[in-house]
């Protein structure tokens, strides 16, 4: 029976690693996918960026054509300016000559300007497209990294899985059935008990139980906390042997 109960709380702490070592495999991926993302919204974020800069670069398009039409509309209005007959047409041009040249520094008011915010714009791109292309070279150091870890800890996880067998293999099929069904519902499926406390709950157990378990010779029940339980010396004295 000691040999029962040590290989059971053997079996625990080698699920124990398990668990440790299937969560370091599946959290190592994740770590790959959060640069991912990372990267994922730069590209979002330049995109707009290029989309905002086509529609200032069209937008100065227009005000450039505009400013060409205002500037032949001025010569036009000047050139009628040498033919006036009377005071009225002469008011009349000098009117249109006036809107006129205000349309046109307007114009290359809002060039000047457009112009400035494209090279905003570009400059902008260019810090963003360096950000982009520095990350991506972190994340195929860091997929190398991760590959390489992933690699480790499937061997490693593997052999742990191996020897995990062999030591249930060892156990008597009913005590490993119920070690399983334990561990399924608690987590801790065996604990010691200690001065008559069992460390699974922090509650003491019967005096008469307590006195079962100090002999080694049947698995007990906690029966505050359901799960199994032994006496801490038992298995001390059962390494010292070793």
């Amino acid at each position: 029976m000691r040999d029962q109960l040590k290989l059971l709380e053997e079996l625990q702490r080698h699920d124990a690693e398990l668990i440790e070592l299937e969560g370091l495999c599946k959290s190592l991926p994740e770590r790959i996918q959060a640069v991912e993302s990372a990267i994922a919204e730069l590209d979002r974020l330049l995109a707009e960026k290029r989309l905002e800069l086509a529609d200032t670069e069209a937008f100065r398009k227009g005000q450039e054509q505009e400013k060409k039409e205002a500037a032949e509309q001025l010569s036009r209005a000047k050139a009628k300016s040498s033919q006036v007959r009377n005071l009225k047409e002469g008011n009349a041009i000098s009117r249109e000559l006036e809107t006129t040249r205000r349309q046109l520094e307007q114009r290359e008011e809002e060039i000047v300007k457009l112009s400035q915010a494209i090279t905003e714009q570009q400059a902008k791109i260019s810090e963003h497209e360096a950000r982009i292309s520095e990350q991506r070279k972190e994340l195929a150091a860091e997929q190398e990294r991760v590959g390489k870890r992933i690699t480790e800890m499937q061997g490693k996880l593997l052999a742990a899985r191996t020897h995990r067998d062999e030591l249930a293999a060892k156990l008597r099929p009913d005590f490993l059935k119920k070690y399983s069904t334990i561990r399924m519902r608690r987590g801790l499926a065996i604990v010691a008990v200690r001065d008559g406390t069992c460390r699974g709950c922090n509650m003491r157990i019967p005096p008469q139980l307590y006195n079962i378990i100090q002999r080694g010779a049947s698995l007990e029940i906690c029966p505050n906390c359901n799960r199994m339980i032994y006496w801490a010396k038992l298995l001390e004295e059962v390494a010292e042997t070793a």
